[in-house]
């Protein structure tokens, strides 16, 4: 299992008693998301200088209602082809334009050359900033875990961003440990 922060203890140590051991817990900003060896804690607080809210949900995961967990992860490669040929582009013609600013071409006015020049830097700088922020939206990857219920009782479903699936893990995990055949 991974480590809890010393912040996250801080937030969630009046919740959890001496009896219960903190497994993994994931801290945004307004709500941290816990899990022990018995249950999964839902904490929202909220702050402002005039007022202080806190709300918290506790779901116990060794009861005979919960039947299983469902995982959800979604990790695609988005690979922008289109933007890179763009900024390749881009970047190219910039390049084209530096050069042919820088020595002069068919015309002979210097003004003309300098505005040409500037103009293929400013290209060469559009490009490579739209072939770099293409390559950083490459993959999605939210996570999503429900602890599903018998009967007639509410499924409960915690959501986690990109790259956070360690608490997802360890509620799935609990789960099926808790609710293990004897």
């Amino acid at each position: 299992m991974g480590t809890v922060s010393e912040t996250e203890r801080d937030i969630l140590e009046p919740h959890i008693p001496s009896s219960e051991r903190l497994i993994e817990a994931h801290a945004g900003d307004e709500q941290t998301i816990a899990v022990t060896d018995r249950r999964v804690l839902d904490l929202k607080h909220r702050s402002d200088n005039r007022s202080e809210d806190t709300e918290l949900e506790s779901v116990l995961l060794n009861t005979d209602y919960i039947v299983g967990t469902t995982y959800e992860r979604n990790k695609s490669a988005d690979y922008p082809i289109l933007e890179w040929i763009l900024g390749a582009g881009l970047a190219l013609i910039g390049l084209m334009g530096l050069v042919l600013g820088m020595s002069g071409g068919s015309s002979q006015d210097p003004a003309l050359q300098v505005v040409i020049a500037i103009a293929g830097a400013f290209l060469i700088i559009l490009g490579v900033a739209v072939f770099v922020i293409a390559g950083f939206g490459g993959t999605s990857g939210g996570v999503a875990v429900t602890v599903c219920r018998a009967g007639e009782l509410d499924d409960t479903t915690w959501q986690f961003p990109k790259g956070e699936a360690a608490v997802a893990r360890a509620i799935s995990e609990q789960v099926a440990t808790l609710n293990a055949p004897a």
